[in-house]
């Protein structure tokens, strides 16, 4: 049996047995033509220099011999198929192992004459090369190397290449035939020239080969790292690099090339998603413009949004892999790290049929340029390769400014309610939870994104646990989820703890009867929204926005706490100065921030001097200004659409933008304390355990003294101080230790005092 007889057009439609038998007919191929090659270069040299043992190629007789011996051991290998058609031919009275063992020995002696023997007249690669891959198509086995010649849509001799570069980087026999053939002792690879050589025989020529080799430079390119010398192309070495064998051969093909698992990973894996409980829109757009052609996306949405998750359900309806890219590690390399990284990343996406994802795309104003131009070339690299690209971030990327192929954005906004309840009852199967917890209660609070959710509930486990308590109950699931808080939130505004009621805080009848008012707009908001329709009449502005305007000290942060804890909310008090930021549309862009995550946890806001933003707006044409009449407007436009509670204090009214109290629904004025209102302040700020001597006067200390809360609370903790200090005090507060607070207050405050302000008891504190 000969080479002719196995690549016989008779058998294209036999499938092969196993992915080795392939590979062992495809060298075959290459053996063939090896064999061929180096038989007719020993004539030539034998014809022109008389002997083969030349120092020139003293290794070529024994080339010679070990491809006819490759040869040899593929025709051997089929002999057991030569054996059995013999067997079933002959229908003597002779033994199986008779037949056998004579066989074999005529076999064995043409073996061993193998090397003297002329080799086989040439077969027709393209027809050997047609037969095989016809006989792979059927083929119902894996076969690697198969499938990725047809993805990469290779040519005869770019397979051939393929091919050959395989055997020189996998068996150490083939090094001196390729040294041989490329005439150079230190090249055990072939070049794209030398395969040229082989692959057309006596026909070669620059001219006929040169379509042929430029165009396997081209194809062979995505998979192999080739060093492309531009004055000499075609002297291009073309070698696998380890991630290329283990794909073909190694036992773990989609592991990732391990020269870059610092910046790759598989985002894609077998285990059964978990069902798609919100933003089913957007799956389904994402799959409609891919089906139109499109190939990049912007997927962009909160933390736990379902961003990844969203690209994993994707991938499995089309039956692709996806792997992920860490933008904010690779892009902190030069330009040729990146670049050879991006080919990496390119090709691990062809060899494992993959998509790409490209993760953590944030960049600081200074290094935009940069930034945008990796990114236009990490598009450039895989959208050649036909690779289908996701960019993954929190916010919109400008990606226009990045490049300009078609590409879709597709946010992923917070589940609607009714989503929310869906997650909520879907991730809390398996969970003991408390009787007075109640899922839609903390669905319709917190406006979490299915990430969030599983966090919380996790998280709300984990506090049960540690209290030794078998049931999650509803306050250690409020606290989970309060925990859930931004940490970019908590960067700008501090959490302050909401402890003060009603009960604690002195005001007039009007002042309370419009704060119970405010707090009623949100403990019924359900029912006059959604019970009564308003939302309809109402899409806008249903949120509650308290104005607070009046002297320092006279109780707007803590009346600020009083509706926090009135609502059962968490209170977070922005802090200015990490807000306003010297740079253009930092501030802006902090204020956003601000108001998209407290929208999530439904916090109240509390803006204390909150004149240093509202400011009234001018145009006088300058540059500060029209910035700073920017962030009014924002504020102002962010104020009105927050769903939740925000609370502004100030202590200059007439500072603030007109404006801004048209779009306020309640404004409390906190006016100065008249002597009743000073009294009372006396008594229910003064502790119930203190111990007061007969001779206090609350109502001498509220008539004489025209104080706010704010001082009066300062008074009476520093007289506590000083009684407990007082050894003559015997433990009690006397109306000496107010009197003298009182006097460290007027210093404070740089108020003038005379001792006929302590009249008639200005011997106890001016002696």
């Amino acid at each position: 049996m000969n080479m002719q007889q196995l690549f016989d057009p008779a058998s294209a439609q036999t499938p092969f047995d196993s992915y080795t038998q392939y590979t062992s007919y495809l060298f075959a191929c290459v053996d063939h033509l090896l064999n061929q090659y180096t038989y007719r270069l020993t004539q030539t040299f034998t014809a022109e220099n008389g002997s083969l043992k030349n120092v020139l190629y003293p290794d070529l007789e024994i080339t010679c011999s070990l491809c006819q011996q490759h040869v040899s051991n593929f025709l051997n290998a089929q002999s057991p198929a030569v054996n059995d058609s013999l067997a079933d031919t002959f229908q003597d009275e002779q033994s199986d192992d008779a037949f056998s063992s004579e066989f074999d020995e005529l076999f064995a002696d043409f073996a061993s004459e193998v090397s003297d023997i002329e080799p086989e007249p040439e077969a027709d690669i393209a027809s050997m090369l047609s037969v095989l891959r016809q006989r792979a198509a059927v083929t119902e086995v894996p076969l690697p190397l198969h499938q990725l010649s047809e993805t990469l849509h290779l040519s005869d001799f770019s397979l051939f290449c393929f091919a050959c570069a395989i055997l020189s980087s996998t068996q150490t026999n083939y090094a001196s035939i390729f040294q041989v053939i490329g005439q150079n002792g230190n090249l055990v690879a072939p070049s794209i020239e030398s395969a040229a050589r082989v692959y057309y025989g006596k026909d070669f020529s620059i001219s006929t080969a040169y379509g042929e080799m430029s165009r396997a430079l081209e194809q062979l390119a995505p998979i192999f790292d080739l060093k492309v010398n531009n004055a000499l192309p075609f002297s291009t070495i073309v070698s696998p690099d380890k991630r290329l064998i283990d794909f073909l051969f190694g036992s773990e093909p989609l592991r990732i090339d391990q020269n870059y698992k610092r910046f790759f990973s598989m985002l894609t894996s077998d285990k059964k998603l978990n069902p798609f409980l919100a933003n089913q829109n957007v799956l389904d757009a994402l799959t409609i413009a891919y089906d139109d052609g499109v190939r990049l996306f912007s997927i962009y949405g909160d933390e736990g949004s379902g961003r990844r998750f969203t690209i994993q359900h994707f991938c499995a309806q089309k039956g692709l892999r996806c792997i992920t890219v860490d933008g904010a590690k690779l892009f902190g390399y030069d330009f040729n790290f990146v670049q050879q990284a991006l080919w990496a990343v390119a090709r691990e996406c062809l060899l494992t049929e993959a998509c790409c994802c490209l993760t953590n795309l944030s960049y600081r104003e200074e290094d935009k340029e940069r930034f945008f131009g990796y990114m236009d070339l990490c598009f450039e690299r895989l959208s050649d390769r036909g690779v289908a690209v996701f960019t993954h971030s929190r916010d919109k990327l400008p990606l226009r400014e990045m490049t300009q192929l078609d590409f879709a954005h597709l946010e992923l906004p917070t589940p609607d309610n009714r989503e929310r309840i869906a997650l909520w009852q879907h991730y809390a199967d398996g969970y003991a939870l408390g009787e007075d917890v109640d899922l839609t209660e903390l669905a319709t609070k917190f406006l979490f994104t299915g990430g969030k959710i599983k966090s919380a509930l996790h998280q709300g486990r984990t506090l049960a646990s540690m209290d030794k308590e078998i049931l999650i109950s509803r306050d250690k699931l409020f606290k989970a989820c309060n925990a859930q808080m931004s940490h970019e939130l908590t960067q700008k505004a501090t959490r302050i703890p909401a402890n003060f009621t009603w009960d604690d805080i002195v005001m007039n009848k009007d002042q309370r009867e419009a704060l119970q008012h405010a707090v009623d707009q949100m403990t019924y908001r359900k029912q006059v929204y959604e019970d009564w329709d308003y939302l309809k009449k109402y899409q806008y502005g249903r949120g509650l926005s308290v104005l607070l305007f009046g002297a320092p000290g006279t109780g707007k942060s803590m009346c600020a706490q009083v509706i926090a804890n009135a609502l059962n909310l968490e209170l977070y008090r922005v802090d200015l100065s990490k807000v306003v930021d010297k740079y253009v549309g930092e501030t802006e862009k902090s204020i956003s921030m601000i108001f998209r995550e407290a929208k999530k946890c439904n916090v109240v806001l509390f803006f204390d001097e909150c004149d240093t933003l509202f400011a009234k707006r001018s145009d006088d044409g300058g540059s500060n200004q029209s910035s700073n009449n920017n962030k009014t407007a924002l504020l102002l436009q962010e104020v009105e659409a927050y769903d939740g509670v925000s609370v502004l204090a100030t202590n200059y009214k007439h500072n603030i933008d007109p404006a801004f109290f048209r779009r306020m629904k309640f404004i409390v004025e906190f006016q100065f304390p008249d002597p009743d209102t000073r009294e009372m302040l006396w008594k229910t700020t003064i502790p119930k355990g203190t111990p007061l001597a007969d001779d206090v006067d609350i109502r001498f200390l509220a008539e004489r003294f025209e104080f706010v809360g704010g001082n009066i609370k300062n008074c009476i903790l520093n007289a506590a101080f000083l009684a407990a200090a007082d050894p003559e005090s015997d433990g009690d507060v006397h109306m000496k230790h107010y009197l003298q607070a009182i006097r460290y207050e007027f210093v404070k405050t740089g108020k003038v005092f005379t001792r006929a302000d302590f009249e008639p008891y200005a011997n106890l504190v001016l002696g």
